[in-house]
């Protein structure tokens, strides 16, 4: 199932690089949810609706925005993604990000989506023996 479950974050990736946030939601369960730190406590994002609404603001304003290059590791019904992730604004600046996901699934379907800026804290929360050196690079 895990190797399943990488295939499956990989090809929302691709989806997502492709077709912005349309494409991606066909990989979300309708009772979807995500956790993020930075996101405002009292804003649930529950249910493939709210998820959306969630992507649509992380990507207001951008003239291009893509994961440029990603490293997906199985763990159980879960999948770690370090991921480098490339935006632009319309008239300038050029924003690269680190950051790291847990992405659980049931039935082929992303049912928790939990985002962190510490690829280490991911890793570990996954029980991933592993860690990425404190510059990361995914």
């Amino acid at each position: 199932m895990a190797d399943s479950n990488v295939e499956i974050y990989r090809n929302l990736i691709e989806a997502f690089n492709r077709d912005g946030v349309e494409g991606a939601m066909e990989y979300y369960d309708e009772d979807v949810e995500v956790y993020d730190p930075d996101a405002p406590p009292d804003q649930p994002y529950r249910g493939r609706e709210a998820v959306g609404r969630f992507l649509a603001q992380l990507v207001e304003g951008m003239a291009q925005v893509e994961v440029r290059s990603f490293e997906l590791i199985p763990a159980g019904d879960r999948v770690v993604g370090l991921l480098h992730t490339y935006s632009r604004g319309p008239d300038g600046p050029e924003v690269e990000m680190w950051d790291a996901h847990t992405l659980t699934f049931r039935d082929g379907k992303l049912v928790y989506w939990r985002a962190y800026l510490d690829p280490n804290e991911a890793l570990a929360d996954a029980g991933v023996e592993r860690r990425v050196g404190e510059a990361s690079s995914a």
